[in-house]
């Protein structure tokens, strides 16, 4: 009977279990740790109790639950269970679940104690999904406040450049070596001018023609998979079936993929970084790797996500070509040079670093945490982007200043949507329009599994989705209308732009000009595709999916409702306000007073004012400095060097809370800063009589200025007595300085209580620089005796010392020297 890697390691496993509570698995791809191991730990005596194996996807979650009930003869829903979103298959008998990450949150959440699990395996971690980085934290929680029985264990087929033990730093750690089968690799670059999609099929054709058995080739996305599928059906023989395989199919497409070919026929599985990791295609011998992914990141200024194709990093490399001998001896074709392999990053950017993070805080709120600094991360969430994850919540009246739960808030978590589709489920039960909560659960579970036209290009208007929901969508909305009792008969599609305003309010769109463009609520711009039927319409809209391009000023609508704006008016009022707005005529410089309907960032109608008065003319000009930037003010060279020595203050000696007043610190503090000074004047123009100087440094009291001036002086005074000026920059200080008026020092000068040394530019008597260093008494010992050879003969009436740091310091000639 033939062994697979990981039964290598099970005694190591055993003992590491018997010894504490925490483990890192590394077993290469192929090993058996997602299939072999749970099941071989279902008869551990260590392990008391059911075990829980997250699996970062459905796809992969569906096929292990079934591979693992097969094996043990039975179907899945006895001893292996299955949760996934939409699809729970579970019984009394169930002894290990297979469960996907945001479900693993869910049952945290619903049971913090766990009670009946002894055990969670975190399959995959390397992938560092925002989801899993959750229930990692929360897991950890559990185990350390209130189940110290429980073990936690992450399995992964690569340690290089993850974080792990900064979250368990007494885990044991267990290695298993080598893989099922080995694999040959084979580089093939795409020559410059080339299309690397046409590259990436010929070489499909090539492998095909060349080797047996089935291939997987790995595309970036949906778009690729489509196109490369075209030119393939015109190029491959008959009996060689072509099968897509990305999330957005259903489970019977999905299986397709997945499944053994049939008799007689191959298969060429073309798939996304779905198929990277723990899923195992059969009949894969043969890889072939284009070397690209698809990557959202997160725009925190627009609140947007922007597709980006990149490269893919090293470990995804090893990962994918490790799908070729999952089974049997395989060959990977990689779509790069060798050299441009050792350029790739080591390991993928967490998706905690640059994702939305809005759910993210729905569930620390719900787990009764503050903030997210509270908890352990394997990377900390960054602070920007929780900080605008807090105010949508509290904009969609989920949580309260103090980020704890607010009644809405825990109806829409105990829905399990996202925020934004859960206020509007929520929400939609109020407006008192038959069959509109129906409708909104339609349009929830739409917009959760994707586009079910995507590929057809029938234009934007989600109204032309409504009734096409495939895969986990239809149970997902079924779920949700029985939470919610609002039967199933729903509202015209007419009312799909009301429902999408409540989740999306900063997204509802003006018409500007020509072309499909849009000025959204949230202050950034939109644009529909170039070829879409609402081209030229002058309607508002509601963007409910768009995503940034680079190099691109708009974002791009894919999915939209038009909504009236009488709707909004009388359906949720409190979307439109009425503000007193004032600005500065860009042509004229004059006062622009105005009483302004807007909606977020738009404006809708104005009325103009005429009670104008000083705080007008204030508030205008302090709104137009903080547009045009700190430039329009009256800056001096010296008020400059006043900053650049403030800042280095604050960054050598933090303890002294000195203030920042760096340009994004002042532009967003005017109001407190600046505006108690512009009473009286009128034009912009005018800010040139301001005494900035005055007005910034008083911003420290007078016991600051004088430390500052203390500890990072304007001037320096070399040994000759003269008191040059110091040159502070961003990193530093430097002191320009003639080498003769530097004799007699030994060692570089310092500021800032020793923290800061000064950057010494020496000069030469014509004051050419002769040398630039932070350490003077390296240079009198090295150096110096080369420049010293030198300047004698081009300068020899000037004193040129074997020992300059034990020599009076001069500012003149040996002539005159010897005068005096």
């Amino acid at each position: 009977m033939s062994t697979l890697p990981i039964e290598q390691v099970y005694v190591p496993l055993r003992q590491a279990l018997a010894g504490g509570n925490q483990i890192i698995l590394q077993a290469p791809t192929g090993a058996g740790k997602s299939t072999a191991l749970p099941l071989a730990m279902l008869s551990w005596p260590e392990i008391d109790g059911r075990i829980i194996l997250l699996e970062p996807r459905r796809i992969a979650a569906r096929a292990i639950a079934r591979y693992l009930a097969a094996q043990l003869g039975e179907s899945v829903g006895q001893t292996v269970g299955l949760r996934v979103r939409g699809e729970t298959r579970v019984s009394a008998a169930t002894r290990l679940e297979i469960v996907t990450e945001g479900v693993l949150t869910r049952q945290i959440q619903s049971d913090p104690e766990l009670d009946g699990v002894a055990m969670v395996l975190f399959d995959e971690v390397h992938e560092r999904h925002l989801a899993t980085d959750l229930a990692l934290v929360l897991a950890l929680e559990v185990q350390g406040g209130l189940r110290e029985d429980l073990t936690v264990m992450l399995m992964s087929a690569t340690l290089e450049g993850q974080p792990f033990q900064r979250c368990l730093p007494d885990a044991r750690l267990v290695a298993s070596e080598g893989r099922s089968f080995p694999v040959t690799l084979e580089y093939q670059s795409v020559p410059q001018g080339h299309q690397w999609l046409t590259d990436t099929v010929n070489q499909v054709q090539r492998q095909l023609s060349q080797r047996s058995g089935n291939l997987l080739v790995f595309l970036p996305g949906q778009g690729e998979i489509r196109r490369a599928l075209t030119l393939l059906q015109e190029r491959v023989d008959e009996e060689v079936d072509l099968c897509p395989l990305y999330g957005q199919l259903s489970p019977q497409q999905q299986d397709r993929a997945i499944q053994p070919a049939q008799k007689g026929r191959r298969k060429v599985v073309l798939a996304t970084n779905i198929a990277e990791s723990s899923l195992t295609i059969e009949g894969i011998s043969v890889v072939v790797d284009a070397g690209w992914q698809r990557v959202a990141r997160y725009n925190l200024k627009s609140g947007i996500s922007r597709l980006e194709t990149a490269r893919i990093s090293q470990s995804s490399a090893a990962q994918r070509s490790g799908r070729a001998g999952r089974l049997m001896a395989g060959h990977c074709v990689r779509m790069w040079s060798e050299s441009m392999q050792q350029g790739l990053a080591e390991a993928d950017a967490p998706e905690i670093s640059q994702a939305d993070l809005t759910s993210l805080a729905l569930e620390l709120a719900a787990w009764g945490c503050r903030q997210a600094t509270e908890l352990l991360w394997l990377t900390p969430p960054p602070a920007v982007a929780m900080s605008r994850a807090w105010t949508l919540l509290q904009q969609l009246e989920l949580v309260d200043a103090e980020h704890r739960l607010t009644t809405m808030g825990r109806r829409v978590h105990a829905l399990g949507s996202d925020p934004r589709l859960g206020h509007m489920l929520i929400k939609s039960g109020e407006l008192g329009i038959d069959g509109l909560q129906a409708l909104a659960c339609e349009l929830a579970a739409l917009l959760e599994e994707g586009d079910p036209l995507r590929g057809r290009n029938p234009g934007v208007d989600i109204e032309l989705r409504l009734g096409k929901l495939s895969g986990a969508g239809k149970p997902q909305r079924d779920k949700w209308r029985r939470q919610l009792n609002c039967g199933t008969r729903m509202a015209s599609s007419q009312y799909c732009g009301l429902l999408l305003a409540l989740a999306y309010p900063d997204r509802i769109g003006l018409p500007r000009g020509n072309g499909g463009r849009y000025q959204l609520s949230g202050g950034s711009g939109a644009a529909l595709p170039q070829d879409d039927p609402w081209q030229g319409r002058r309607q508002l809209l509601v963007a409910a999916q768009l995503s940034e391009r680079q190099g691109q000023g708009d974002a791009l609508v894919h999915l939209a409702a038009e909504v009236a704006l009488t709707e909004l008016e009388q359906k949720l009022p409190h979307l439109l306000i009425w503000q007193r707005r004032q600005h500065l005529d860009a042509k004229t410089g004059e006062l622009v007073a105005e009483k302004q309907l807007c909606l977020g960032a738009l404006v809708i109608q104005t009325q103009p004012l005429t009670d104008v008065s000083d705080q007008d003319y204030v508030q205008a000009l302090t709104e137009a400095v903080r547009q045009r930037g700190m430039a329009c003010l009256p800056w001096t060279e010296s008020l400059q060097q006043w900053r650049l020595r403030l800042r280095l203050a604050r960054q050598t000696m933090p303890e002294m809370a000195w203030p920042n007043l760096d340009d994004e610190a002042l532009l967003a503090t005017l109001e407190q800063w600046l505006a108690p000074y512009l009473s009286g004047l009128k034009k912009l123009s005018q800010l040139k009589s301001l005494d900035l100087g005055s007005i910034v440094r008083n911003q420290l009291d007078w016991s600051q200025q004088q430390q500052l001036d203390a500890l990072l002086p304007t001037h320096w005074q070399v040994p000759t007595g003269s008191k040059i000026k110091l040159e502070y920059h961003d990193h530093g200080v430097k002191l320009s300085v003639r080498v003769q008026e530097m004799y007699g020092e030994a060692s570089t000068p310092m500021l800032a209580n020793g923290r800061l040394p000064v950057t010494l530019e020496l000069l030469s008597p014509a004051r050419r620089p002769l040398q630039v260093t932070e350490d003077l008494a390296a240079f009198w010992n090295g150096a110096w005796s080369e420049v010293k050879k030198e300047m004698k003969g081009r300068y020899p009436r000037h004193l040129w010392p074997d020992d300059p740091a034990r020599t009076q310091a001069t500012r003149l000639t040996k002539k005159r020297m010897q005068q005096q």
